[in-house]
């Protein structure tokens, strides 16, 4: 198959995944920010619990608990193609996590969800912000590589071919869709597209 594009999701696909505990904290600062008020983490905690919206985020983490990225551009094709991000990230995360690593000319297109209701609404596995990436690049066979079941949920409902990614984090992992591809590296993409390892 011959794809002139590849979308790869942020959380567990470019970068490691972050530890729940931090993420709680994070969000509990920004709160007790936006308000004045002291954060109380165990209430946070509380409410994604209650939302059930609580990732499943092993701890593998730089030493300052940031989130770092997974060994990429070394994986890359031997021929140009397109790159984008699609996440459920917000967008500023998204914009943040390609500079602090110095990924933003490495991709034409990243999405991250608006930091609204509706935002919120158009997560995958809904189709929104895929169905714009692949809109924006003018991809005619694009792949969007995932590590959940959301993932290949919204490649689906897209239209677009998906390898999900089993990482270590997913060893176990059962999906309620059947993927494209399964591959367990990055690098596993390169004769999906045609192209070859570049030698390191």
């Amino acid at each position: 198959m011959s794809y002139d594009a590849i979308i790869l999701d942020n959380d567990g696909v470019l970068t490691h995944l972050t530890g729940t505990d931090v993420v709680r904290a994070a969000e509990a600062q920004r709160a007790a920010l936006q308000t004045g008020a002291k954060p109380l983490y165990d209430d946070v905690a509380y409410l994604f619990d209650l939302a059930g919206d609580e990732p499943t985020r092993p701890v593998d983490l730089d030493d300052d608990g940031s989130s770092r990225p997974v060994d990429f551009a070394g994986d890359g094709p031997a021929r140009p193609i397109d790159l984008a991000v699609v996440s459920n990230n917000q967008h500023a995360t998204v914009e943040h996590i390609l500079d602090v690593f110095g990924l933003d000319d490495l991709f034409s297109v990243a999405y991250g969800r608006e930091p609204t209701i509706e935002g919120f609404r158009r997560r995958k596995p809904e189709p929104y912000y895929l169905e714009l990436a692949v809109s924006e690049l003018g991809a005619e066979n694009a792949l969007y590589v995932g590590d959940s079941n959301v993932d290949v949920l919204a490649a689906d409902r897209a239209g677009v071919d998906v390898a999900f990614i089993r990482r270590p984090h997913r060893a176990e992992y059962e999906l309620v869709a059947e993927p494209t591809y399964e591959i367990e590296t990055l690098e596993e993409l390169l004769p999906l597209v045609g192209c070859e390892p570049v030698p390191r």
